[in-house]
């Protein structure tokens, strides 16, 4: 398994940086974090805590953006037996120690990627918990950007 770290910086020569604050979710992301943990864990060869981190952001977050193409990862349905297909963007968890995660989210039929102003992200732990974070705590992302 790999580290619970990165560093975006020698994976990529662009790092976007987005900020947004921890706003509580519906905990619909542990329902199917824990349903297929093991397909998770195996995809992204780290384990995967079952639950999600919600930021809101200031802007609008673009899943189709041109520069975020060549990192997303996609977890067809296929792949672990969901309902749906998932998007996930390796992110570093910039001012939680550089912790790794990923901007999860799933495809749906109709309306296909939510390209809205909260994101989710997984790690392989309780983010909120481990690092004390509270409705309104502020946390900064980099992602690697082409």
């Amino acid at each position: 398994m790999r580290s619970p770290t990165i560093d975006l910086h020698e994976a990529a020569a662009m790092i976007e940086v987005l900020e947004g604050r921890v706003e509580s979710g519906v905990n619909d992301a542990s329902k199917w974090l824990s349903l297929f943990n093991a397909d998770y864990s195996r995809k992204l060869n780290m384990p995967i805590y079952p639950g999600s981190l919600n930021l809101r952001l200031a802007q609008s977050f673009n899943w189709l953006a041109t520069r975020h193409q060549p990192h997303i990862i996609r977890f067809g349905q296929e792949e672990y037996g969901g309902e749906r297909d998932i998007l996930l963007l390796p992110c570093s968890l910039a001012n939680l120690g550089h912790r790794r995660g990923f901007l999860w989210t799933a495809i749906h039929p109709i309306t296909g990627v939510d390209n809205g102003y909260i994101i989710e992200i997984v790690s392989d732990i309780n983010l909120r918990d481990a690092y004390g974070l509270d409705d309104g705590s502020v946390v900064a992302l980099e992602l690697a950007s082409s």
